[in-house]
């Protein structure tokens, strides 16, 4: 997703499936980028890789009884807007190799960036 103009504060935007997802915040980048890492830790995740304005994480593996589930890639991005409000994207990838065990995280995240950001 990019921003444009429609977009409305802590108004989620979700792609198909929800391997992409988008919000805009009420919150200044580095607020923002505050939030979105307990997002990310929050859903057991470990974060590979940031800077103000990226996130790069990838979720905990975890062996079932069947499939191994975990291990998507995480990816946030952060723009800012104005100085009182960030764009905020997320975007999972998830691998061929323990695929079916694997999941869409970013319409989660963002919802929980909505709901953290608006208190």
């Amino acid at each position: 997703f990019s921003y444009d103009e429609s977009f409305q504060l802590n108004q989620v935007k979700k792609g198909k499936d929800c391997y992409d997802a988008s919000i805009l915040i009420g919150a200044n980048i580095q607020k923002a980028k505050d939030i979105s890492k307990k997002v990310v830790i929050a859903i057991d995740s470990t974060i590979l890789e940031e800077s103000l304005t990226f996130i790069r994480a990838q979720r905990n593996r975890h062996i079932g009884v069947f499939v191994g589930s975990g291990g998507e890639a995480l990816f946030i991005t952060l723009q800012e807007i104005t100085n009182q409000s960030t764009f905020v994207t997320a975007a999972t990838k998830t691998g061929f190799v323990g695929g079916a065990g694997q999941k869409a995280w970013s319409c989660r995240i963002v919802d929980e960036i909505a709901k953290m950001a608006s208190k």
